[in-house]
């Protein structure tokens, strides 16, 4: 065991992945596009339309809309792909892996009041997102050191210990300071870092129809999650004297468990169209960091630090949508349009630290600073011929990074397929997202180091679900 503060010191520690501690609690706040294989078909447009188990992790009154028990499962595959440009060197790498969308049951109940048409209890677990993925990228002949950035910016003793204890460092007891053969010279530098994880919501919903005019839900939602990265760093010293390589792993897994709240209502005026609107809570998550690192140089030093407890805040999330309903089922041809409009303000999340209120107060300016409010937008149609329904879905997400400090929008074409009778249902859905990334190795401002790393990734999500009525 060692190095106490790792909360602290990973806010410094990882440079390229721009501050990886308030990119932490980016990464438990932002939602992905997963779910059921409708809800991912839609683009996630289906805070209005309801009749979909997903919708207790988004507008819980679409629970409302069911008039009969429900089980339903969805699988598939998760694909993700990173192409890397650090000053024209071009990389690229992928990672697979099998993707698991939701496990629901809803339990449908049938008052003796006339006005109210239903209640239903729900209960599934729902994956919001998926981590995997896998980067690498290589920069050449460069004039500033990795040892020699945590040099100058006077990084902890308990941070330096693996570069001495390798001896890839020495300490000038003369001048109080560290010093290594790597601070001057030339440079090539090759990084790689693996991801994977999920965060997956049980949650458990009441809805309610009162006279198939207005539908309330809300759920409780405990969300469970789960961050791994695996990265390695290798650093080459070039000159006449010969080459000079030492090698930095990390490895880093976080483990959450949240809670939030989310209700919703929609209301159907007419039968031809619906109106919904959804308020999240913040989700409060308890977590736990662990960090393994080590330096691989004459000889190799790591340890575990000492695991670190935390909480996180996410911001509150808030949801308006619209549905427009064309035909029904005793028309050969039928279908609907919908569009949802999400708003989050990302500068709102907050650590709290136990007995550290210093560092707590530093790590929340740098949120405030670093990110934005951010609006999303998801439009969806289905067409409906008999027992077989065409879908497709566009999403577009805003950047939550401010003032170009990183280029984080997405966004999402989606399609798909179902095969629906009384009694059971198949569907297909297929998801497409794209995004660009930046950043730069040693600083968070790219206006003082100009070796920008600009990655551009794509995600594939292919999800079958399975659903029966009775």
């Amino acid at each position: 065991m060692k190095k106490i503060f790792l909360l602290v010191a990973s806010f410094f520690l990882v440079g390229s992945l721009t501050a990886q501690t308030v990119t932490d609690a980016l990464r438990f706040s932002q939602m992905g596009l997963n779910g059921t294989s409708n809800y991912i078909s839609r683009a996630g447009a289906i805070g209005a339309l309801g009749g979909d188990l997903t919708a207790a992790s988004y507008n819980p009154a679409g629970l409302g809309l069911f008039n009969s028990n429900e089980l339903s499962m969805s699988t598939g595959f998760y694909g993700a792909f990173t192409d890397a440009n650090a000053n024209g060197l071009l990389s690229s790498d992928n990672r697979s892996n099998f993707n698991l969308g939701h496990i629901g049951g809803l339990i449908f109940f049938k008052p003796k009041s006339k006005d109210v048409k239903g209640f239903q209890f729900t209960f599934t677990l729902n994956r919001l997102k998926s981590f995997g993925n896998r980067t690498i990228y290589q920069r050449n002949d460069i004039n500033d050191s990795y040892i020699s950035h945590i040099i100058k910016d006077g990084y902890s003793d308990a941070f330096m210990y693996d570069f001495y204890e390798s001896y890839a460092v020495d300490y000038d007891t003369v001048n109080n300071r560290y010093t290594s053969v790597f601070e001057n010279g030339k440079f090539n530098q090759l990084r790689s870092f693996t991801e994977s994880g999920s965060i997956n919501e049980f949650s458990m919903s009441f809805s309610t129809n009162i006279n198939n005019f207005i539908y309330l839900g809300a759920t409780l939602g405990i969300p469970v999650g789960n961050y791994h990265s695996s990265g390695s760093f290798m650093e080459e010293r070039i000159d006449a004297a010969g080459n000079d390589i030492y090698i930095y792993n990390e490895i880093k897994d976080l483990y959450a468990t949240g809670v939030n709240l989310k209700i919703g209502t929609i209301i159907r005026p007419v039968n031809w169209f619906r109106l919904g609107l959804a308020i999240h809570t913040p989700t409060y998550y308890s977590v736990e960091d662990n960090l393994y690192s080590e330096v691989q140089y004459t000889k190799t030093s790591g340890a575990d630090w000492d695991p670190v407890t935390y909480n996180i805040q996410t911001p509150f999330r808030f949801l308006g949508s619209a549905a427009f309903i064309l035909g029904d089922n005793k028309t050969k041809i039928a279908g609907s349009l919908s569009a949802d409009y999400e708003y989050a303000d990302y500068s709102n999340m907050k650590y709290r630290l136990s007995n550290n209120i210093l560092a707590e107060s530093d790590i929340n300016s740098a949120i405030m600073d670093f990110f934005q409010p951010t609006n999303t937008l998801r439009f969806g149609g289905e067409v409906k011929m008999g027992i077989i329904a065409l879908r497709a879905g566009y999403c577009i997400m805003d950047n939550p990074y401010s003032n170009n400090k990183n280029d984080a929008g997405a966004s999402s074409i989606t399609a798909g397929i179902g095969y629906r009778t009384n009694n059971f249902y198949l569907d297909l859905g297929y998801a497409y997202t794209s995004g660009k990334s930046k950043f730069t190795e040693y600083n968070t401002n790219p206006q003082i180091d100009n070796n920008i790393i600009n990655l551009d990734y794509t995600n594939h999500i292919a999800q079958l679900t399975f659903g029966a009525r009775f």
